[in-house]
This record gives structure tokens, C-alpha cells and sequence, in this order.
């Protein structure tokens, strides 16, 4: 798994996990396309349409909604860590991606 070091406000260095809310910024086209991949299995060819959209231009539209932190880079590349229901949670993910702030 990949980690970010970071400094509180009491000025003590953490690792922070590499997940979509904290690295969107940092994309690469390879990270988007794993991400899309995760996200537009078993959708109909507008949603996908719709999600590379999303991905390719309007990353910094899509909510920073905790759900989110469970799209982790690791060292093979990004998965989705569910916490309870793998195709529910992957519907909310794709959701919030589809609507804009």
C-alpha cells in the first residue's frame, strides 16, 4: 500500500494511505483508467460515457465524500475496499461521481 507523509497541527509527521480524496489531484491518465475500470463494471455505454467525463475533466466537481477514501492506490494500482456490500458501495461511488458540487 502506498502512504503520503503528512504533519498534524501538533507538528508530528503520519502516514496518510493514498486514496481518491487525497491524490485526485495527482491523477495520472493510468490511475484514471484503473479507476474508471472500478467503477463502470457492468454499466450501460452512456454511464461509461458519462464517468470518463467525469474523470477526465471534472475531478476537482466530484464531492470529497468519505465513502471515497475507499478508493486506495496500492502497489498493483487502485482497488475498492468494501466495507460491507462490494456492489452497493461501488453504486454510491458511482453516483457521487455522476453528480457535479
Amino acid at each position: 500500500m502506498k502512504h503520503m507523509l503528512s504533519v498534524d497541527n501538533k507538528g508530528e509527521v503520519k502516514m496518510k494511505q493514498i486514496n481518491f480524496n487525497n491524490y485526485r489531484d495527482k491523477l495520472t491518465e493510468k490511475d484514471k483508467a484503473e479507476i474508471f475500470e472500478i467503477v463502470s463494471s457492468r454499466c450501460r455505454q452512456k454511464t461509461k460515457e458519462l464517468l470518463a467525463l467525469r474523470l477526465e475533466k471534472h475531478l476537482n466537481l466530484i464531492p470529497e465524500y468519505g465513502i471515497l477514501n475507499r478508493l486506495i492506490k496500492e502497489k498493483h494500482g487502485w482497488c475498492y475496499c468494501a466495507g460491507q456490500s462490494y456492489p452497493d458501495e461501488i453504486r454510491t461511488v458511482r453516483k457521487i461521481i455522476l453528480e457535479l458540487k
